[in-house]
């Protein structure tokens, strides 16, 4: 039995009286996984340094501003709580793509 194979819509879509392939559409307004992990894994890695900074200037008597830091550590914890949701969502997906019967 031949499975064929999902071919790409040619639709029109309108958008502001232009006309515009779906694929036109689609290469404007790529958000790609891909580049929504990378962005939060970024600012995760961003955040993390700061808060490390931060608590150096701290310990060493460089800064006295504690405000700051608590801030930017709850920024650090919500962009990693952000980036393990992500993977936890990816990971559920897949896992429901490999349970989809053929």
């Amino acid at each position: 039995m031949f499975i064929e194979p999902i071919q790409p819509i040619k639709g029109i879509n309108q958008i502001n009286g232009l006309s515009k392939t779906v694929n036109e559409n689609e290469k404007e307004n790529k958000l790609s996984f891909k580049s929504i992990f990378n962005n939060a894994l970024d600012n995760y890695v961003e955040a993390e340094s700061k808060v490390d900074e931060d608590i150096y200037k701290l310990s060493v008597g460089e800064s006295d501003d504690l405000h700051n830091l608590m801030i930017n550590t709850e920024k650090a914890e919500i962009s990693l709580d952000l980036l393990i949701q992500l993977r936890n969502k990816t990971l559920d997906a897949y896992n429901e793509i490999m349970r989809m019967g053929v």
